[in-house]
């Protein structure tokens, strides 16, 4: 299936994605309807681990986190947004999490083109990021949304348009807030 969305996506259509409920671990009777777009940024732990998947993306990009901060991250995600109480999340961590990363996520780390170290503080490597994808947008021929507004000295800041779906991460919010304009 998401092999099969990716490239649908990627080709400029339009996909069903189903929503996933993290406090009953299940996916929920709804789907968010997601949109193809010039730039589609796929992102997730295990972005890498399916060689198809891989083999779709334009820029890979793996951002390096401190694993104290990814805890930090976690126990307050797990606890606050999930219902968790802290020994659940740390067990769960400890036991799992951890391991699982340091086997099957830091390995991948090998196939990103770029790694950003330090995660979105790293403005440096956002600005890297956010001029390269522009520059393919320009050498592919697509207009930007600031070469739009440029023809009328402004540059909007009205949200979205309704039923575009933004999947929450802060490296996405980011990087869309910066190629928006």
């Amino acid at each position: 299936l998401l092999h099969k969305t990716l490239r649908k996506l990627k080709s400029g259509k339009q996909v069903k994605v189903p929503v996933y409920d993290y406090v009953t671990h299940r996916r929920k009777k709804v789907w968010n309807t997601v949109y193809g777009a010039n730039v589609v940024i796929f992102e997730g732990i295990l972005a890498f681990a399916d060689k198809r998947l891989v083999d779709l993306m334009d820029l890979k990009v793996f951002v390096d986190t401190d694993s104290d901060i990814r805890l930090a991250r976690r126990l307050k995600r797990d606890i606050s947004d999930r219902g968790r109480d802290l020994s659940s999340v740390l067990k769960q961590y400890n036991m799992f999490v951890k391991p699982s990363f340091d086997t099957y996520i830091a390995p991948t780390m090998s196939l990103a083109d770029i790694v950003i170290p330090q995660g979105v503080e790293n403005e440096v490597a956002m600005q890297l990021i956010i001029q390269h994808v522009k520059r393919e947008l320009d050498r592919r021929g697509y207009v930007t949304r600031s070469k739009v507004c440029s023809k009328f000295d402004k540059i909007p800041d009205d949200p979205l348009p309704e039923g575009i779906v933004i999947l929450p991460s802060e490296q996405v919010k980011v990087l869309l807030t910066i190629i928006r304009c």
